[in-house]
């Protein structure tokens, strides 16, 4: 094993036993939990285990190191339908300049719908004003990554959010930190991510109440078993989440049409003993090619609350 590999896996096994320790700790304290969603149909159909994955696209959310070494320009949108009323989608282009280095931006939206307004009386309990009110928010977000060597790519990511409940809103500056290892084994990538650590640009409230951000530890491997058969895990702990394991594999049917399963250790929570608790925390999902035309399907269950569809479209030239 070479000291670079060496290296990474000391820095894998660092962020888990970290994550172990912190479990709990401070579950469910975090704002800004949209920088969280994925938005991409093969990534979630995948169980979002891409963090080390190399010539991706998807490495505008999981690790900015992974979007070079493309080869052409790339455009694409992805429309997810949550539960209840919620929608969203990104916009996003790739643009590798060369071998040595490539640019990437990404806009994302998420509309929460309408919800009705309630208000707590004397005693303590909720009653109806008859009113709605309404959650969105918006994500810009510029990536690069570059050459370091044959064996090391780096990335970062620099984002706006600008978040709005009813007539407040709040917005937060982040960067992403990502590193892609190529070992001597070609069939393995091995990736390290630090997603989501910034600062609060302007508050909710008068008080100025500081919310904690939703900062991500993230280290990822891949290994492609032939032509046919990509696998993927990645080990994350998130402010607010508790230690979270995720698996992908995806098969290439024929060369036109991809086959894709996952699963996400934490939607096990939502395993509430309902009719679809059983299936929580596992996605599917295919993919179709086309000329220059992509287009992907997945699905993610998160148990008795539902599940989440997304429907991604890309474009190389």
């Amino acid at each position: 094993m070479s000291t670079a590999s060496k290296i990474l896996l000391i820095a894998a096994c660092t962020l888990s036993l970290a994550s172990l320790g912190a479990v709990n700790e401070t579950a469910g304290t975090t704002g800004f939990n949209a920088l969280k969603i994925v938005y991409s149909a093969r990534a979630i159909a995948l169980g979002e285990a891409l963090t080390g994955e190399v010539q991706s696209p998807d490495g505008l959310f999981f690790n900015p190191a992974a979007i070079i070494r493309i080869g052409r320009n790339e455009a694409g949108t992805t429309y997810s339908n949550y539960f209840l009323d919620a929608q969203g989608g990104q916009v996003q282009y790739l643009y590798p300049r060369n071998k040595f280095i490539a640019w990437g931006f990404a806009l994302k939206y998420l509309n929460l719908g309408s919800m009705d307004r309630t208000e707590v009386d004397a005693t303590g309990d909720l009653i109806e004003t008859g009113e709605t009110f309404g959650a969105y928010n918006l994500i810009a977000s510029g990536s690069v990554s570059h050459y370091i060597s044959d064996a090391i790519d780096l990335g970062g990511t620099v984002k706006v959010i600008y978040d709005m409940i009813d007539d407040s809103s709040a917005t937060a500056a982040l960067v992403d930190i990502g590193m892609i290892h190529h070992p001597a084994n070609e069939r393995i990538k091995v990736g390290v991510a630090i997603r989501n650590f910034g600062t609060q640009l302007s508050y909710y409230t008068d008080n100025k109440y500081k919310e904690k951000l939703p900062l991500t530890f993230a280290a990822g491997l891949s290994y492609r078993l032939n032509d046919q058969i990509f696998t993927s895990l990645d080990l994350n702990k998130s402010n607010g989440e508790n230690f979270e394991g995720k698996l992908g594999i995806e098969y290439s049917l024929y060369p036109s049409l991809d086959l894709r399963l996952g699963f996400r250790t934490s939607a096990a929570d939502q395993n509430l003993g309902g009719s679809f608790g059983w299936a929580s925390g596992f996605s599917l999902g295919a993919g179709w090619k086309w000329h220059n035309y992509r287009l992907d399907y997945g699905l993610s269950s998160y148990g008795d609350l539902g599940f989440i569809n997304q429907l991604s479209l890309n474009y190389e030239f």
